[in-house]
């Protein structure tokens, strides 16, 4: 372009060039915009199992969410989305041609080429599973037979959705939440057999892990008779005997209870948590509360040695003569006082070597041991006086400690396996009891009794409910047993990885839908749930333990 003369490229400057294509852009945007707007939403399915679909961008879709599906002969489906992602369809080859010569003001031998490009139109795609084919009277479950080439797709209607999740009554239903992306309200009810499956709950701090844990045990013990045994490192579930008054219930729950509901169910939660007996140590124990103890001599002859830190070969003289001193206290009622004594009365090197080691360790200082005479803690889960017991192992003063009354419990629990009395074994920050790496020979007795439990207490009605934030913590061979999963918010990609390896029948885009989950909200798979389930847990009427430190430092200063 000459910047001095006056011909027909003095007048193609820069700014008309611009305005221009500015022009035919907006036009070819318009024209894609509209392309979008004309993408069919409709479903297709081959196998009569799962569905494929694409919609317009704008389409309410989410994974996770249910969807109607309706066939040209008028037959229903409930689908729940699985997968979902944005492509470009390429739509057809148009051409603009540009002719500016009649244009005012336009000089002599000016002319603009058009411009030819193809459509694309921006849509949604993905697939679903087919729940089932609606029926007058419930749910008929899909087969080869339930194929469609065309059917119309669209967000399925709450009340639907709810008879869905209602499942059979022929067995107890738990509920513990609102379905989330869902138009109203859905509840989501747990398949309380489910529970003869070991279960494991996983979510980051903060995701809601230990209200919602507490949601499930208050129902298992509102609509269930089966026993409870709560390992509580963290005192969070001390209180679960509690009531929270009206309005603190009410806080928490999507539907209020009237003040005559509420007296109802604070009834009917009273009598279910008759049986609720919570140990404490003698430190922090309430007048409610039972003293948590145990006897020397409950715990085995491996438990013993490794509490007091003795190698049968590299400990020999001492290791023998500890032997013999409990051969010679007979039983299995002596106390630790009792073994002192009968330590104290051996005159021998070894002996002195022993008392020695002992007084080192500070074992005898321990306030978990029973004296003569007292009730141990595993006399109480011989008996059959008790529904659900809470240990609160957190406020021992050891991790010595807590592992010896844990490693008591599991071990004694697998003694009993013969009785075949279904027991929940609830174990709350699971990892530093079933650790993958075990820190000491201690918790190494605790992940292998766990490991027991997982992978043969089933068949004795033995079932485990392992609560954690790290999955990649908990041993390997633990958690593979797990059928059930609880998973709530979770940024860990890993560990999401890890997930998707074991629960292989929750689909890994269900679980990816964890790293964007509020408070509350979880995704639910295994026996319990007739599919992969999105919740908001909601509704706890217990009070809850072991509440964070109120962040009353961070107010601002007057």
């Amino acid at each position: 372009m000459d910047d001095g003369g006056d011909g027909a490229d003095d007048w193609l400057d820069e700014r008309t060039i611009a305005s221009v294509r500015g022009d035919v852009r907006a036009f070819w945007d318009s024209l894609e915009a509209q392309a979008a707007q004309n993408v069919a939403q409709i479903a297709y399915s081959v196998d009569g199992r799962t569905f494929a679909y694409e919609a317009p961008l704008t389409a309410s879709l989410p994974v996770g969410g249910y969807v109607t599906l309706n066939t040209p002969d008028e037959r229903t489906y409930l689908g729940q989305v699985v997968t979902k992602s944005v492509v470009h369809r390429e739509g057809a080859q148009l051409g603009l041609d540009l002719d500016v010569a009649d244009l005012p003001g336009v000089p002599e031998g000016v002319n603009l080429s058009g411009v030819s490009d193809r459509l694309q139109a921006p849509a949604l795609e993905g697939t679903g599973t087919l729940l089932g084919r609606v029926e007058t009277d419930g749910f008929q479950r899909p087969g080869a037979g339930d194929t469609f080439h065309r059917a119309t797709i669209e967000r399925a209607d709450a009340a639907l959705v709810d008879r869905y999740l209602a499942g059979s009554e022929r067995h107890a239903r738990l509920p513990i939440g609102r379905a989330l992306y869902v138009d109203g309200e859905a509840t989501v009810r747990l398949d309380a057999p489910g529970f003869s499956r070991h279960t494991f709950l996983c979510g980051q701090s903060g995701s809601g892990k230990t209200f919602s844990l507490g949601i499930v045990l208050e129902q298992l013990l509102l609509e269930t008779d089966l026993r409870i045994v709560v390992v509580d490192p963290n005192s969070d579930f001390t209180s679960l005997g509690q009531l929270r008054s009206l309005e603190e219930v009410n806080r928490v729950r999507r539907d209020p209870l009237s003040p005559d509901a509420y007296d109802r169910l604070a009834e009917r939660y009273r009598e279910a948590t008759a049986g609720l007996r919570v140990f404490r140590p003698a430190a922090v124990a309430g007048d409610d509360d039972e003293v948590l103890r145990l006897r020397f001599g409950d715990l085995s002859r491996t438990e013993q040695a490794t509490a007091v830190g003795l190698h049968p070969l590299a400990d020999r003289a001492e290791f023998n003569t500890f032997w013999h001193i409990l051969d010679q206290l007979g039983g299995r009622d002596y106390s630790w006082d009792e073994v002192r004594q009968a330590i104290a009365r051996d005159y021998s090197e070894a002996a002195r070597q022993l008392g020695l080691r002992i007084e080192n360790l500070g074992i005898a200082d321990w306030e978990t041991w029973c004296s003569r005479g007292e009730s141990s803690l595993l006399d109480t889960l011989a008996g059959d006086d008790w529904r659900c017991l809470v240990l609160d192992v957190g406020t021992l003063g050891t991790p010595s400690e807590r592992a010896v009354v844990s490693n008591a419990v599991l071990t004694d629990l697998w003694s009993r396996r013969a009785e075949r009395e279904p027991t929940l074994v609830v174990v709350d920050e699971a990892h530093n009891v079933c650790p993958r790496d075990p820190a000491d020979e201690l918790v190494a007795i605790s992940t292998e009794a766990v490991n027991r439990i997982a992978a043969e207490g089933r068949k004795y009605g033995q079932y485990l409910l392992l609560s954690t934030q790290r999955p990649t913590k908990l041993a390997e061979n633990t958690l593979s047993q797990c059928e059930n999963l609880i998973l709530m918010r979770m940024h860990s990609r890993s560990d999401l990885a890890t997930l998707a390896g074991i629960f292989s029948h929750v689909p890994t885009g269900l679980l990816e839908e964890a790293t964007g989950f509020g408070l509350g909200e979880a995704v639910l798979g295994g026996r319990f749930v007739q599919n992969p389930t999105f919740a908001r847990f909601d509704g706890r009427l217990s009070v809850e333990g072991g509440s964070d430190v109120p962040a009353t430092w961070a107010r601002p200063h007057e």
